[in-house]
């Protein structure tokens, strides 16, 4: 499963409200949990399933819940669903890692910044290209952790 699928899912797990959404295909494995407590942005997204090995046998066992997950699925599609405004985006305009700004300097969520403020660099073939701002705005939601690969297009910021 791509990056770009795997967005579409988390986007349409969003809309539908769930708490927990499973995926298996042959080689891949995905979890998805949402924890009521937090904001409803942070999604929790397990390994693929080369790297949880171990959790092979409970996700099987767990197949059955997928499918009534499924039905509600279904159910929920069709109720209206109170849409979340996630602001506006930052996306990386290339292919390569995710690089936090200097300590201190590191943006994070409540942080207020101005259009053509650096928010992080991302490195690609050796060279450091600095992602700013497009706008004035405070961050929302910090989506990239220090050393992430990140793909073209890929959600790196939310901001208001």
């Amino acid at each position: 499963m791509d990056l770009k699928s795997i967005l579409e899912l988390l986007k349409a797990a969003d809309k539908s409200g769930f708490d927990t959404l499973e995926l298996n295909d042959k080689d891949f494995s995905l979890k998805l949990e949402r924890n009521a407590d937090l904001p409803a942005q942070q999604v929790v997204v397990a390994a693929p399933a080369q790297a949880a090995a171990p959790m092979a046998a409970p996700v099987a066992a767990a197949a059955p819940a997928a499918a009534s997950v499924s039905e509600a699925a279904v159910a929920a599609s069709e109720a209206p669903v109170a849409s979340v405004d996630r602001g506006k985006e930052i996306v990386s305009p290339l292919v390569g890692v995710f690089h936090k700004l200097a300590e201190g300097k590191a943006v994070k969520i409540g942080d207020k910044l101005k259009k053509g403020d650096v928010v992080c660099m991302v490195e690609a073939m050796k060279l450091m290209n600095e992602i700013t701002m497009p706008e004035d705005g405070e961050i929302t939601w910090v989506a990239c952790e220090e050393g992430d690969s990140v793909e073209y297009g890929q959600l790196l910021y939310n901001y208001k």
